[in-house]
């Protein structure tokens, strides 16, 4: 497997441009240090029982760890194959295996934090079996109809790489789907029955949503959203059924790109 420092999260340009990276066979592990002088993230085998530095990165059979050396700082572990997961590691525990074959671990140090790339060791899976009882048990959901695409387009901020939380608002939506075959023009309205179709009868989310009480107008949005993503309905791959231009949730701006003036939304 590989390390690479990749570079800060909203950088300074005035920085040294990142660079440095470490491979590393089964059962070996690299320990990732800030260099304060060089203004860097520099890798060191990892050689002893109590190592110095910000994490621990070892390569196992199939997948890989992660153990946080810091004592009060929360690392987290995004799928660079997949927008809207990620893993926190919280301090002091010690080799969570991480699921994500392609990753970027962001770690905070004194001047910002910075990202470091994992390409993993190739997982293992089982062998295809035709058994009934492997037959998918979530939700089916028709990719032709028009709830799917406004299912799609509340997902599209986190599949791109936004954090959890960030949904469009319902006129976001409206404007990203115009022009978008077989909708072409929808209301507000419209968008609105989707959502309650998908949230009340495909996906069944109000339960577990904890949405009772009333107190927020989008939990609708933001519970259809996390289960689709979650369970694999929605992916990246369904990111080519909207139009070539892209809309950014406003609830929650991604804290991995400089922020972006919010649109005022068409009454």
């Amino acid at each position: 497997m590989t390390l690479r420092f990749s570079g800060w999260i909203l950088g300074d340009s005035a920085r040294p441009a990142a660079a440095g990276h470490c491979e590393l066979t089964e059962g070996e592990g690299a320990v990732i240090r800030y260099d304060e002088g060089a203004d860097s993230l520099v890798f060191a085998p990892d050689t002893g029982p109590h190592p110095q530095g910000l994490a621990v990165v070892t390569a196992r059979d199939g997948h890989w760890c992660l153990t946080n050396l810091h004592a009060e700082d929360t690392y987290f572990v995004e799928n660079m194959e997949s927008g809207g997961e990620f893993v926190k590691v919280v301090p002091r525990r010690r080799d969570i295996p991480i699921p994500f074959e392609l990753a970027r671990i962001v770690l905070p140090v004194p001047k910002g934090a910075g990202k470091v790339d994992v390409f993993g060791p190739e997982p293992h899976y089982l062998a295809p079996s035709s058994l009934s009882e492997s037959a998918a048990n979530w939700p089916r959901l028709d990719e032709s109809c028009v709830y799917f695409r406004v299912l799609v387009a509340l997902c599209e901020p986190q599949l791109r790489g936004s954090p959890p939380g960030a949904v469009p608002t319902i006129a976001e939506v409206v404007e990203r789907l115009r022009g978008c075959r077989p909708v072409y023009r929808i209301s507000r309205a419209a968008v609105n029955h989707h959502i309650d179709y998908l949230a009340t009868h495909k996906l069944r989310v109000g339960e577990w949503a904890g949405a009772a009480d009333g107190k927020r107008s989008y939990w609708k949005r933001e519970a259809i959203v996390a289960m689709a993503l979650r369970s694999g309905l929605v992916g990246e791959e369904h990111l080519k059924m909207l139009p070539n231009q892209r809309v950014t949730g406003r609830q929650a701006p991604d804290p991995l790109r400089a922020p972006v003036p919010p649109r005022r939304s068409r009454r």
